[in-house]
Formats: structure tokens, sequence, C-alpha cells
């Protein structure tokens, strides 16, 4: 054994001899060997200590693991997050790459159409050679027919001004340019003068129909002329009447303003009064000398009753 196990050893058996022992026999505990029960004592600190080793052996080999845990988990973490972001760089690869291929794809019918369109145009073109050759081939075919034109037209440049073929084809197409502008020309003219017909027809439609009207209008005007000549005499009797009762209406106008003057003045010199009346005014003095009637008949009337 080690010093410091017998320090231990001597340090518990001192205090089980004075603390322990005393107290077993105060139970009634039967007597043991100290040297025994010591042992016992040993054996189960030394066990409790093994426990205890082991416990914390336990503990540390707890403590590494969860440090080991710990740094799994900062590892895991730190994957994870490499892991997301490699995600999100592979999200953007693809969706670049699907972009990319949807570009490739739009190139590809792009360029696939314009081949098409390259075709057709090449097998159009291909047609109208076909079709050049063709007419190329009648060209040649007619030629030979042609060819009694062609030695008139060289003789013809002989004997005339014209210096060869070509002055004359020029010339032939100058007067064909000069035909058709001929006959462009005579065409309008012939579509002006068809309208100005048209328009001078229109035109003696409207003033026939003006003249009618005008006619029509003129001998209804002269039957009201007729008309209101046979009226003439009639209407010019019927004013020398109402000319002569006018005249008669004013000669009796004049008696009756004179009758009236004249009582009016007969009843004033009566009356002796000077009434302010104009000499003209005839409604007045009628109006005065009605009054003055009325004035004698209610007299007339008050003596009438005195005599009675």
């Amino acid at each position: 054994m080690d010093p410091e196990a017998n320090e231990d050893a001597t340090y518990y058996l001192e205090q089980y001899r004075a603390n322990l022992l005393p107290k077993l026999r105060a139970l009634g505990e039967p007597d043991e060997d100290p040297a025994t029960s010591f042992m016992c004592l040993l054996k189960k600190k030394k066990e409790f200590r093994c426990l205890e080793n082991a416990v914390a052996e336990k503990k540390a080999a707890f403590k590494e693991r969860l440090e080991v845990i710990a740094e799994q988990w900062r590892d895991l973490h730190a994957r994870r997050t490499q892991l997301k972001a490699h995600v999100e760089r592979s999200g953007r690869t693809v969706q670049e790459n699907e972009m990319l291929r949807n570009q490739a794809l739009k190139k590809a019918s792009k360029d696939r159409e314009e081949s098409i369109k390259k075709e057709k145009e090449l097998l159009r073109a291909k047609r109208e050679l076909e079709a050049l050759i063709k007419q190329h081939q009648k060209l040649c075919q007619k030629l030979p027919k042609y060819s009694m034109f062609k030695r008139y037209l060289e003789d013809v440049v002989e004997i005339s001004q014209f210096r060869d073929i070509e002055d004359i084809i020029s010339f032939y197409k100058s007067l064909m340019r000069s035909r058709r502008e001929l006959l462009q020309s005579q065409q309008w003219h012939k579509a002006m003068t068809k309208q100005a017909r048209v328009l001078l027809d229109q035109y003696r439609a409207e003033k026939g129909a003006e003249m009618l009207q005008c006619k029509n209008e003129l001998a209804q005007l002269k039957q009201y002329l007729d008309q209101a000549q046979s009226d003439t005499p009639v209407w010019e009797a019927q004013w020398i009447d109402i000319q002569n009762r006018a005249a008669k209406k004013a000669t009796m106008l004049k008696a009756i303003r004179r009758t009236i003057h004249s009582l009016f003045h007969t009843a004033s010199t009566r009356l002796d009064a000077k009434w302010n009346v104009a000499a003209h005014d005839s409604h007045r003095q009628l109006d005065m000398i009605q009054q003055f009637i009325e004035d004698l008949r209610d007299i007339s009337r008050e003596d009438m009753k005195k005599y009675k």
C-alpha cells in the first residue's frame, strides 16, 4: 500500500474507534474485530472510490462525447449551411441552365425556321431558274424564226438615218410610249367628255325643272292678275260707296257737333254760367247738356209736386 492509503487507513481506524465503536456498543451490537470492520470499511470506501472514478470516467467520457457531439453538431450545422448555399447555387445554376436551354431551344427553333425559309427561298429560286431556263430555251427555239427580222432591220439601217438596230428599237419604244400616252390622253378626254355630258344633262334637267316651275308660277301669277283685274271694278265701286258713306257720316257728325254746340251755348246762356269746356270737345259738351236736362227734369218734378 502507498503511504497516502496508510494514512487514510490510520485516520479512519482512529475515527472508527473514537466515534463509531462506542455507538455500536451502546446499541448492543456484538463486538467485532476492529481490523475486520475497518477492512470492510476500507473495501467499501475503495469500492466507492472505484465507483466515483468510474462515474468520473463516465462523466469525462460523456463530456468528451458531448463535446464530440457538439463538434459534430457544429460541423453538421456548417455542412447544412454549406449544403443550403450549395442548393441555392445549384437552384440558380439550374435556373440559369434552364434559361440557357430555353434560349438555345429558341435559337435552334429560329435557326430551323430560318433554314426552312431559306430552303423555301432556294426552292422558289430553283423553280424560277427552271422557268427562266425553259423561257430561254423557248426563245432560243424562236430565234431562228425571227432572224429574218434582224436582216430586215439591218437593211433598214443601211437605207435610213439610224446608226444601228438599237436606235431603231429605241425609236420604236419611244413611238409605242407616245402611242400609249396618246391613248391614255384620249381615254382621259373621253372620260372627261362623258362626265361633262352627264353634268350637262343634269344641268339641263335641273334648269328644265326650274323653267317649268317658273312657267307654272307665271301662269298662276297671271291668273291672279286676271282675277285682280276682274275684281278691280267691284273694289272701286265698294271704295266709292265707302267714301260716300264716310262723307255722309262726316257731314252728319259736323251737324251733330253744331247741334251739340248750339244746345250747349243755349244752356249756358239760360243758366248764365261760364263752363270751362273747349269748343271742339263735343263729348264734354254733350255730358254737360245731359246734366242740364236732368237738372231741369228734377226741377220740373219738384214743381209738379208743389202744385199738387
